[in-house]
């Protein structure tokens, strides 16, 4: 499956992804507001993802994020996942450093709630944030706060104070409905 933005094309990872995927999370500017991204980070640890995110729960979806003009070309991961067992899903993204300040993460993370609100199973995503960018493409989103919590950063080694935030389909629809009034 792929999602298509007026710039991006979010499509499958693939193998061959994970030498971009190295070079653009072995900067600490871009994992030290990640919560399970090792700091340094290696092309061993790309390929770990790449398979393991294979085995997340099937109504998990995971995507590269590329131009639509350089559709092999990553430059960033959206996703959201669902625990066994847990009736949400956790959003979580980040983008090559180079791409910062473009509007692309937004792009991206719209398409892909309402991928998941409009053609997924997902109820409700969950997600957090101590990176104030990220904050406002959650909150652009319609995210709303629910409270402030620690989230582990294992590039960080430590527990960072954050803003843990949800939007459920009933909201998400909502939006949609007063956005085209």
């Amino acid at each position: 499956m792929e999602l298509k933005t007026r710039r991006l094309l979010l499509r499958p990872l693939r193998e061959d992804d994970a030498p971009a995927m190295a070079r653009a999370l072995n900067n600490y500017d871009v994992v030290k507001n990640l919560s399970r991204v090792p700091f340094p980070y290696t092309l061993e640890d790309a390929a770990q993802f790449i398979d393991l995110q294979k085995g997340f729960d099937a109504r998990s979806r995971v995507f590269a994020i590329a131009f639509r003009a350089a559709p092999d070309e990553l430059i960033g991961v959206i996703a959201y996942e669902f625990e066994v067992g847990d009736a949400h899903a956790e959003l979580g993204y980040w983008l090559h450093e180079a791409c910062w300040g473009m509007g692309l993460m937004s792009e991206a993370a719209a398409a892909l709630v309402s991928h998941a609100f409009g053609e997924g199973e997902v109820e409700e995503l969950r997600s957090g944030f101590w990176n104030p960018v990220s904050g406002r493409i959650l909150r652009g989103l319609g995210f709303e706060e629910t409270h402030l919590g620690p989230i582990f950063s294992v590039a960080q080694n430590r527990e960072i104070p954050a803003v843990k935030l949800r939007l459920d389909r009933s909201m998400w629809l909502g939006q949609q409905k007063s956005r085209a009034a």
